[in-house]
């Protein structure tokens, strides 16, 4: 009797053993084909990613990329879904869903700075800095930049894990706008950011807050005249269409923001995270290289018909026009972005 049980414990081992350690086994011995920054073997994620920008547009196009990537080198472990086209609601949507853990990534526009970032990021005020350049240069320093992050994770749930370059800001308008005298009295469409609100009205516009879902019928109802956007967006939701006339007032170089909900993040393998890191990363950089393209693939089929005007400003002159409404919306932010901006403007 002993002997038979002996026999079948011995059994039973070798069965565990096989069906438990066979997949470590072969990988031991074949460690060539699973490099250690994209291993074959591990834990698989699905991840909802949600962006309110049209299907199309250069942020549309890296966050197609980024799936791609993150599929690629986790050997399919880490699948993202991504909803474009504001499916899973707006901008401001998102980043409640993020918070909460609706969805585990979100990209946000200038939204980031004034409802994640609020009175600390100062790169949403509009009419201040005069590249993109010295726009990125805000999130690198030591300083600013860390309560920056720190403001996401706190406000947010979320840690910053990207930056998208993005054409600048430029106002359209179903009439030409050369001065910031012309612009008073114009109803000008502006998302729900109140530093916006603030310095257009500042420069004699009505500012109304209209959904960015909603402006296009907006402009052609007349329940706005005007809205501001980078060409990428006036080309992809045809809002050239409607506002025959764009404003070359490049008044706000901003970014596009892709945040990650802390929870998730701080959930997946390190390994894992680099992995997802490395795709945010490499779409991002392949946006900026092909930033210039798009944009002036987005600038040809604008013009096409010949019936949009490009109206040429004096950026100095809209600048100074802004500085009332600059110095109020500035009242209100931190001191770390304050010192900031005083030293940016010398």
């Amino acid at each position: 009797m002993k002997k038979v049980m002996s026999l079948i414990l011995a059994l039973t081992m070798v069965f565990t053993m096989a069906a438990c350690g066979g997949k470590d086994k072969s990988t031991s011995e074949t460690p060539a084909e699973t490099p250690a920054e994209t291993p074959a073997e591990g834990r698989t994620y699905e991840l909802t990613m949600a962006s309110s920008d049209a299907t199309g547009c250069v942020i549309g196009l890296v966050g197609e990329k980024i799936v791609e990537l993150a599929d690629k080198y986790s050997d399919g472990r880490i699948k993202i879904n991504y909803h474009q086209d504001a499916t899973l609601g707006s901008e401001l949507e998102n980043i409640q869903q993020i918070k909460t853990g609706e969805i585990d990534i979100g990209h946000f526009g200038d939204n980031f700075g004034s409802q994640i970032a609020t009175g600390i990021d100062p790169t949403v005020i509009p009419f201040i800095f005069k590249d993109v350049d010295d726009v990125k240069a805000v999130y690198d320093d030591p300083v600013l930049g860390a309560a920056i992050k720190d403001a996401a994770k706190e406000t947010a749930n979320c840690y910053l894990i990207g930056l998208q370059e993005r054409t600048p800001r430029l106002l359209t308008a179903s009439k030409e706008i050369k001065t910031p005298a012309d612009l008073n009295g114009v109803k000008v469409r502006v998302p729900e950011i109140t530093d916006w609100v603030t310095v257009w009205n500042s420069l004699g516009a009505l500012c109304t807050v209209v959904a960015w879902s909603e402006t296009y019928s907006a402009l052609q109802t007349g329940v706005v005249d005007a809205q501001e956007n980078p060409i990428d967006n006036i080309f992809t939701n045809k809002i050239f269409e409607v506002n025959k006339y764009i404003m070359n007032t490049e008044h706000l170089y901003g970014l596009h923001h892709w945040c990650i909900n802390a929870d998730t993040f701080d959930s997946m393998d390190p390994a894992d995270q680099e992995i997802l890191q490395r795709a945010f990363d490499e779409a991002n950089a392949w946006g900026d290289a092909e930033l210039e393209n798009l944009a002036q693939g987005y600038w040809d089929e604008v013009l096409a018909d010949g019936s949009v005007t490009v109206v040429d400003v004096d950026k100095d002159a809209w600048s100074a026009a802004a500085q009332e409404g600059i110095n109020t919306v500035m009242a209100g932010y931190s001191k770390e972005a304050q010192d900031y901006i005083a030293n940016y403007l010398g």
